[in-house]
């Protein structure tokens, strides 16, 4: 009994990917020779390559392609800013700085506007008391004695 759907394309599959004529034939050549559908001398004179350059090529295939197949962290992974963004960042944290240093500045100029400009005791929230020469002069402060009977 035979399966449904597509035939498997094998060595074909190359021809799918992404790349220049030359690397996709070179992949298909070294895919046929790992399915067992050409000779090592087949692919050598395909490729006009000698057979210890086969041997390297094959070889440095099934390295990268071992190399990807290694476990990875899932998802995406962590973006480190460039020295371009770390600037931008510090620069908008200056910005935001200056705007609340304007922010403060200009109710500090509207307060300064509505309030009197006479003394600065006026001002709201500095307590002032009235200094009074005459009080405690000449006299020493007695500390609480209590009479004994």
């Amino acid at each position: 009994m035979g399966h449904a759907g597509r035939k498997p394309t094998g060595p074909a599959l190359a021809q799918h990917l992404e790349g220049s004529e030359r690397a996709k034939q070179r992949l298909e050549v070294i895919l046929a020779t790992i399915a067992g559908q050409m000779t090592i001398d087949q692919a050598c004179s395909c490729l006009r390559i000698k057979p210890a350059m086969f041997y390297r090529l094959r070889t440095e295939v099934l390295e990268a392609g071992l190399d990807r197949l290694e476990p990875r962290p899932m998802g995406r992974p962590p973006h480190t800013p460039t020295a371009e963004e770390l600037r931008c960042a510090e620069l908008n944290q200056e910005v935001e700085q200056l705007r609340s240093e304007l922010k403060l500045s200009e109710v500090r100029e509207e307060v300064a506007r509505v309030l009197p400009h006479g003394s600065q005791a006026e001002l709201p929230g500095k307590k002032t008391t009235p200094v009074n020469p005459g009080r405690h002069l000449g006299r020493k402060r007695r500390p609480n004695r209590r009479k004994i009977r």
